[in-house]
């Protein structure tokens, strides 16, 4: 059975999950259920730092004036998509950590780092900074986005593999999705996003690690029927 594949994370990052999978043959159904939106908490902290951490695309490019400021520090981020992203703003030493923040702190402790400025999102997932003393500077929220017309499709979609990447989304899909019409698989990007979805689904599946492009891998097995 070819099940399609549904993407609800926001833009621009739903194009390029889209794009990707479109290229492993998946068909594919947008639906961003955010909007990404700058907040404006004003300028960074002075610090001092000894290097920063950026944990999505978005604390990139939200937060490029940070970047910008700390050229001279080491950016730590979690995956390729966040290092490309600093890479994209000024970011100079850029060092890929594990795919999320709790594996990729551990590699900051190794490198001796002792102060990081976390350029971040409203929502961030806990995680143990292993004695880091870490200042959060917010430089994104989302947005929820009206769904209303959009109700019927979601009720009277084929089964399709519903993608989610963050408890934010899998906690608005619960809500949007009344759970006599769950006959769906759900792919999380970590455990806590596909908890956040709920109970009732005909399968729940998550990444082996937190990013974009192990998720696909999973979803071209789920979507072309072969699991």
């Amino acid at each position: 059975m070819i099940r399609p594949l549904l993407l609800l994370r926001p833009q621009p990052g739903n194009d390029a999950s889209a794009e990707r999978a479109r290229a492993l043959g998946i068909e594919v159904v947008q639906l961003p259920l955010f909007e990404i939106v700058p907040l404006d908490h004003g300028p960074a902290p002075n610090g001092p730092f000894d290097a920063l951490l950026v944990t999505s695309p978005n604390g990139a490019r939200y937060g490029a004036y940070v970047i910008e400021r700390f050229a001279d520090l080491p950016i730590y981020t979690v995956g390729e998509t966040s290092a490309q992203a600093v890479r994209e703003h000024g970011g100079k030493d850029v060092r890929m950590g594990g795919g999320d923040a709790a594996r990729t702190i551990p590699m900051i402790v190794a490198d001796g780092v002792k102060t990081v400025l976390h350029i971040c999102g409203e929502e961030v997932r806990p995680f143990d900074t292993l004695g880091l003393t870490i200042t959060q500077h917010i430089v994104y929220g989302s947005d929820a986005r009206d769904m209303r017309p959009f109700t019927k499709m979601l009720v009277t979609m084929p089964p399709s593999v519903i993608a989610i990447h963050s408890p934010a989304a899998g906690r608005r899909l619960s809500a949007l999705m009344p759970p006599s019409c769950r006959n769906h698989m759900v792919l999380g990007l970590s455990e806590a996003a596909a908890e956040a979805a709920g109970t009732g689904w005909r399968k729940v599946h998550v990444s082996p690690t937190p990013d974009d492009s192990a998720l696909l891998r999973i979803a071209t097995t789920l979507c072309m029927g072969t699991s």
